[in-house]
């Protein structure tokens, strides 16, 4: 009897029906595909269950099943691109604790299809990726971190609240460390909270801070930090294998005699006096670009941050900041390093506006030098790969079909990116508000 059960339950397991499947086709269209193909006329892409399995003769057109759910959308000359990465967002910040959802769909609609998050409440941020991954919500692919550094860094600010309910420092995603901690421990801990990402953040020796960047890469994990770490320099944090830097401006402190162990320094760079091509600079972009480093750079928020927070903030920094980080940032570009669009801020006051990763990617073609191909690459192919997200950031087949349809040629002119017809997530549409 226990056999025959046993049968029966294999019987209709085998028997049961398959989900129907999902096909998006989009007709007659110009493809920047993300690679270094030039774009091109497409009369067919076809996306089944989110997945790209031919564009006009490439990859196969299976037969579709009899239930299955097909949707075409004739595009009438649109243009097609990937969809945008942020590679530095923060989307648990707000006392609202649904807002962060809202906040990451509408970047949806905006034409985000992934993002970064670079330290925030990891409990909200694995439920959001929970509900991602059943489909219970749509947003973008999330990618999330777990911040470390030395003791000042959680006296007080943001980085002291990323735990409510913990003391500063003590939880797995926002670990306070030093010299005795088990970093095997701490970076295990820190996977076990649902990081994919360790941000190395501040008041760290180069000692420490290789210790740990190379301790969360030997457990899987991605890393970025700081660009300056305090007193850990650049080229340390390059030295010990780091997947990304973050704040082009912090690139500076390559070139000072020393580095302070104070990360409440950062706001005190040579930057009228520094050029960005000094020798030493010169020398990290090549060992940046020989190691693979990406640069976050995140112009945007110096550009923005006088006007983040009025009259709370010192500010007198940030504009000089912003002019030697887009120089910073052309001269790593030309040496070889593969830049990203992270944004720092990239929620608009305004929900129903977009996101100011569309603001980054403009800065880097009229401040940077970039060219609109170059900051398309960076918002799209570069910033997939800083994330470890394999299946995104060009349009081929067998690579999600996450994409953003225009009204206009963005390589013609970069602020073309905001005149969105609607997102493709998955193989799903969504509809600008």
């Amino acid at each position: 009897m226990r056999a025959l059960i046993g049968g029966i339950v294999v019987w209709l397991a085998a028997t049961a029906a398959a989900p129907a499947a999902d096909y998006l086709e989009l007709t007659d269209f110009t493809l920047i595909d993300g690679t270094d193909v030039p774009p091109r006329a497409v009369k067919s892409l076809l996306a089944r269950d989110g997945v790209i399995v031919a564009i006009d003769d490439a990859g196969t057109r299976p037969a579709a099943e009899a239930d299955a759910r097909w949707t075409r959308i004739g595009l009438n000359g649109a243009w097609v691109m990937p969809g945008l990465v942020d590679t530095h967002v923060h989307v648990t910040r707000y006392p609202d604790p649904r807002k962060s959802e809202r906040v990451l769909l509408g970047a949806l609609r905006g034409g985000v299809t992934a993002v970064r998050d670079l330290a925030g409440d990891a409990r909200a941020l694995a439920e959001i990726e929970r509900l991602g991954a059943t489909r219970g919500w749509t947003g973008p692919s999330l990618v999330y971190s777990a911040l470390f550094g030395g003791p000042a860094i959680f006296q007080g600010g943001p980085t002291a609240e990323m735990a409510p309910g913990r003391p500063p420092g003590q939880a797995s995603w926002a670990r306070q460390i030093d010299a005795h901690t088990d970093l095997r421990l701490a970076v295990a801990e820190a996977r076990g909270s649902g990081a994919r990402n360790v941000k190395v953040y501040g008041d760290l020796t180069p000692a420490l801070a290789a210790a740990l960047i190379r301790e969360s890469t030997r457990q899987g994990l991605l890393t970025t930090a700081h660009a300056t770490v305090f007193p850990a320099r650049p080229s340390d944090l390059v030295k010990a294998g780091v997947g990304s830097l973050s704040h082009a401006p912090y690139l500076v402190w390559e070139a000072a005699d020393t580095v302070p162990a104070d990360y409440g320094r950062r706001i005190s760079g040579a930057w009228s006096t520094t050029a960005a091509d000094h020798p030493r600079l010169r020398a990290l972009y090549r060992q940046m670009a020989e190691r693979g480093t990406f640069l976050d750079a995140t112009l945007y928020v110096y550009r923005e941050m006088k006007n983040y927070a009025p009259g709370q903030m010192d500010t007198s920094w940030t504009d000089a900041a912003f002019a030697w980080g887009a120089a910073a940032t052309r001269q790593a570009r030309l040496a070889g390093v593969r830049v990203t669009t992270g944004t720092d801020w990239f929620e608009p006051r305004d929900e129903d506006a977009l996101p100011h990763t569309h603001d980054e990617l403009a800065l880097l073609v009229e401040h940077a030098g970039f060219t609109p191909a170059q900051a398309l690459v960076a918002a799209t192919r570069n910033g997939a790969a800083a994330l470890g997200l394999a299946d995104q950031g060009t349009l081929e087949i067998g690579k999600a079909a996450d994409l953003v349809v225009l009204d206009a040629d963005p390589l013609a002119d970069i602020r073309n990116t905001t005149r969105i017809r609607f997102t493709v997530k998955h193989g799903v549409a969504v509809q600008p508000r």
